[in-house]
């Protein structure tokens, strides 16, 4: 038995169940194979090189998906942190000492409108250009 990939369609070929391929086959190993399903599962794409070799890339993004894929990340971002700031803000009401200080805080509402007002960057929805986590708050423990 022996796999193949076909770039103009875009598919995989097994010999042993396949009688007829396309042209363009290739032949791959099982494991470039399974390297390549589990590329795309992780949302990446298979294209193919000049001689038909398949790899993964990044999928091209028109701006609008890319802008949809920023606001996606930041909304997922803000839910991370949030916590942070209402158990400060129910340690204060408690009039109990917070596990933040007060630096700490402040740093913690600047990240949270940076990433509110993140969709109104000159600079978006360039990834490189996102709003940076204060390192302190991976340390946290939910």
């Amino acid at each position: 038995m022996s796999l193949f990939y076909a770039a103009s369609t875009g598919g995989f070929y097994d010999d042993a169940i396949h009688v007829a391929m396309p042209d363009d086959v290739v032949k791959i190993t099982a494991k470039l194979r399974s390297e390549l399903l589990a590329g795309e599962a992780q949302s990446l794409v298979i294209a193919a090189d000049e001689h038909g070799m398949p790899f993964l890339k990044t999928p091209e993004l028109d701006r609008e998906s890319q802008a949809d894929r920023e606001r996606i990340w930041r909304d997922g971002r803000i839910e991370n942190v949030k916590w942070l700031r209402e158990r400060h803000r129910d340690e204060l009401e408690m009039s109990s000492d917070t596990t933040l200080t007060n630096e700490q805080y402040q740093a913690l509402l600047t990240y949270l409108k940076d990433l509110r007002d993140w969709p109104q960057s000159e600079q978006f929805p360039n990834e490189q250009a996102r709003p940076e986590q204060p390192d302190w708050i991976a340390l946290q423990v939910r």
